[in-house]
């Protein structure tokens, strides 16, 4: 699978470097423009590109040079321009990479160009999490652009095939299982997720267990107080595969990818962000259609947010600032809504008819409802932020792999193996 994926994300690269390279005001001299850094597939630039058409019009004073780099390189690119103190003027940041950018002096605190420009930037039209996650001691290190929590997609030609109704808010773990299993039928698979660590985590929340905390820097999955219900989602997966057989085993996601089963209509219910409606706009087999995660002791999802940051070594602080709150305003926002990227960072744009009927599908003769990515977003959590946090991510991503593979069936033993490792390193974090 993550060959796969590595593969699409190099293909992807290279089509949004060339779309990049054809956007006007990329040949001026660096010195004179504002640089702006994206990651995204070909869709998301052009889309990027419509924001900054309307930006230039706007601000013809301000030139903007577009700089792409592919999603599963970007955190490495910024930690490279980050030591070599290169960052460009205006960047994407996650969330979770603000705490360590902060302690590096990277980015530069827009708290007083927002208090200076209040009334345009109306930061109570902003979702407070997302608000609040760009904070840091006072300060605040980005404006959201966008955000997705995490929700359940499903093939309603699947459902139909073989009489079974589709999925409603508030259903349960047992409504859910049984749900895969009326639709694992002739070669087609009922449920279909992923085992990066953000995929998994909901199912950790929702079972009544917590992964983390960031203040003290604490890993708790495998903690006595939290290890049953964490094995308990984390079970509930791995059976899914080999005792249930209702989910893909990694020799056939692995030959075949991860989303593009689902694509090509193998897969009743999956699990992704609003970002898929990306690439699911192109589906003309089937229909499809959202749901909120299931739920078990408690409703839980994910929430991804990213902002626009700018370096704190800008030599245009003030004309970056402009492109941020440009790109941040309810007319790049409603752009944000209609493009079926995200959901916008703005209230006001994020609950109205351009967001929950977006001309991205509208053009293509598609309906998805939009209400389950907003439903949940007083129930989405962040993953943890400490500046380990990515670390250990990583080391539980790779600890859990036995699960997946079938070389080990018992969740509850492999988080014990892996706490004292994974508390380590965040523990480290508190020194």
């Amino acid at each position: 699978m993550r060959r796969a994926r590595l593969a699409a994300a190099l293909a992807a690269g290279a089509a949004a470097a060339a779309l990049v390279a054809a956007l006007p005001g990329c040949t001026r001299d660096p010195g004179e423009v504002v640089r702006l850094m994206i990651w995204g597939s070909p869709d998301e630039v052009k889309t990027v590109n419509s924001y900054l058409a309307a930006f230039r019009e706007a601000h013809p004073e301000v030139t903007v040079q577009v700089e792409h780099t592919p999603d599963m390189g970007y955190r490495q690119k910024i930690q490279t321009l980050v030591r070599g103190a290169n960052l460009p003027d205006v960047f994407y940041v996650n969330e979770a990479d603000v705490p360590w950018m902060v302690r590096d002096g990277a980015l530069l605190d827009l708290a007083p160009y927002v208090e200076r420009d209040r009334a345009e930037v109306r930061p109570d039209d902003f979702y407070r999490e997302t608000w609040e996650c760009f904070e840091v001691g006072g300060g605040l290190y980005g404006i959201c652009k966008d955000f997705a929590t995490l929700v359940c997609y499903y093939n309603k030609d699947l459902f139909d095939k073989w009489d079974v109704p589709y999925p409603k808010a508030g259903w349960t773990w047992e409504e859910f299982l049984e749900t895969a299993r009326r639709t694992t039928r002739e070669g087609d698979w009922g449920f279909l997720f992923e085992t990066w660590a953000e995929v998994l985590f909901p199912w950790i929340w929702q079972a009544g267990a917590e992964v983390a905390t960031n203040d003290p820097p604490r890993w708790l999955m495998g903690a006595p107080e939290h290890v049953d219900a964490s094995a308990e989602g984390l079970q509930l997966l791995s059976d899914m595969i080999w005792e249930h057989r209702v989910s893909p085993p990694p020799s056939v996601t692995r030959d075949q990818g991860g989303s593009s089963l689902f694509q090509l209509g193998h897969v009743a219910m999956c699990t992704y962000g609003r970002w898929k409606h990306m690439d699911f706009k192109h589906i003309t087999t089937f229909e499809w259609d959202v749901v909120e995660l299931p739920r078990h002791r408690r409703q839980a999802t994910t929430t991804f947010a990213v902002a626009y940051g700018v370096a704190a070594n800008t030599p245009h602080p003030d004309k970056a600032w402009t492109l941020v709150k440009f790109l941040t305003s309810p007319e790049s926002q409603r752009l944000v809504a209609h493009s079926g990227q995200a959901i916008p960072s703005r209230i006001s744009v994020a609950t109205s008819e351009a967001f929950m009927t977006p001309r991205a599908l509208v053009e293509r003769g598609l309906t998805a409802d939009g209400r389950p990515h907003i439903e949940q977003v007083p129930f989405g959590r962040f993953t943890p932020r400490f500046e380990a946090a990515p670390e250990c991510k990583t080391r539980f991503t790779q600890g859990v792999e036995p699960l997946w593979n079938g070389t080990r069936r018992d969740a509850r033993a492999l988080l014990l193996e892996l706490q004292p490792a994974i508390e380590a390193i965040a523990a480290a974090s508190r020194r």
